[in-house]
């Protein structure tokens, strides 16, 4: 076959029309929970640049994950006419006579080609986030470094052994090509795989060394990891995906066409994308709810509630007027309440918090009321 016709022979097949081709109540189900992931996916997407753009936070893993949002949409239309020429729902005894492997194969192929990218750009995207929070620790930061830079390197290497993966590449959906070489499919798809899923673990793994060092309640602490924590879902079906895939090669007799594994890839990614939002959607949460997510009781106004000495007083938060004594990069944040209920004071966008305690003393009073500094570290402490 001319190598300029073998991009288009896939087109000149004359594939029946899916409008044609009949359908049960499983395969609608399995279609509609992709749609249905993709959607929610994209709703959390929008959500979460709602809350950077209306901050002006837009960062870098904004960027990754909008990038993986759009190759998730891109993958559910082949998804689609995977499910319908595949006949998935239906017995492998029940296939009609009309049933053509070709389309089934191009539009595969098609989704390995947009699969594999999503979740290394999402691990890219939480990498990035990560980095922001706990920068400031080298260790910290170089770990991060070396895992972005194989998660990376690893997502050129699947994609491009993907796109390759017989030669010529139209030899993997076009039976009259014989491919001249060709890898072991099911070798490739099941042990990259499971390096995928050990890279999650590593970048499940980053938020604990981080938060679990800080000085912080610990329902705070625990709050935060379980927010990141949410990508372990993520790796759960990851896993149930790898076990399918076994069983589809390997367990002889196994019909995988009639049940909904092929979902499986689509949900994975999807809640990929809805877990690595999910950090970032707090402050917007917080705005919408104040009372759900507050961290800290309206009530709580201190020992004596003592009225402000500078501006109005609230009786629940004291403000302090302090001179600028000397020039300093640290920008330092006076409130007449610690902040450490709310994993949001901790999870800003430029690094951690530390909180320090300071004594304000009144001259013309008996008591004395406890405050906390806020002080944004972005390295080490000036001395």
């Amino acid at each position: 076959m001319d190598q300029n016709d073998s991009g288009t022979a896939v087109f000149r097949r004359g594939y029946v029309p899916v409008s044609e081709l009949p359908t049960n109540s499983t395969q609608q189900t399995g279609i509609a929970v992709i749609f249905l992931m993709t959607s929610l996916a994209f709703v959390t997407w929008g959500a979460r640049m709602y809350s950077r753009f209306s901050k002006k936070q837009i960062g870098i893993d904004d960027w990754f994950v909008t990038v993986a949002m759009l190759f998730s949409i891109g993958l559910h239309v082949p998804y689609y006419y995977f499910f319908r020429y595949e006949y998935v729902g239906f017995y492998t005894k029940d296939l009609p006579k009309s049933y053509d492997v070709e389309p089934v194969l191009f539009y595969n192929w098609i989704m390995q080609v947009l699969y594999n990218p999503i979740l290394a750009l999402v691990k890219s995207s939480i990498l990035f986030f990560l980095l922001r929070l706990g920068g400031h620790n080298r260790g910290i930061k170089w770990t991060i470094y070396g895992l972005n830079a194989f998660n990376v390197a690893l997502m050129i290497a699947i994609f491009l052994t993907v796109v390759f993966q017989t030669i010529p590449i139209n030899a993997y959906w076009d039976l009259s090509v014989k491919p001249e070489r060709q890898i072991d499919g099911p070798v490739f798809y099941i042990s990259s795989a499971i390096i995928t899923i050990i890279t999650d673990v590593l970048v499940l793994l980053i938020p604990f060394w981080i938060f679990l060092g800080l000085k912080m309640r610990i329902a705070a602490k625990l709050g935060l990891i379980l927010v990141f924590l949410m990508g372990g879902v993520v790796t759960i079906v990851a896993i149930l995906r790898v076990i399918e895939l076994y069983k589809k090669f390997y367990v002889k007799g196994y019909d995988s066409r009639h049940k909904l594994g092929d979902t499986l890839s689509s949900i994975e990614v999807n809640l990929a994308i809805i877990a690595c939002c999910g950090p970032a959607l707090r402050p917007l949460f917080r705005r919408m709810f104040p009372r759900l997510f507050s961290g800290k009781s309206t009530n709580d106004t201190g020992k004596y509630n003592t009225p402000s000495r500078y501006g109005n007083g609230t009786g629940g938060v004291s403000s302090f007027h302090l001179k600028d004594m000397h020039r300093s990069r640290t920008q330092t944040e006076i409130r007449g309440y610690s902040p450490n209920g709310s994993e949001e004071e901790i999870m800003t966008y430029n690094g951690i918090l530390r909180t320090t305690a300071v004594d304000i003393k009144y001259g013309d009073a008996h008591s004395t009321d406890t405050d906390q500094v806020d002080k944004g570290v972005r390295g080490p402490t000036p001395p």
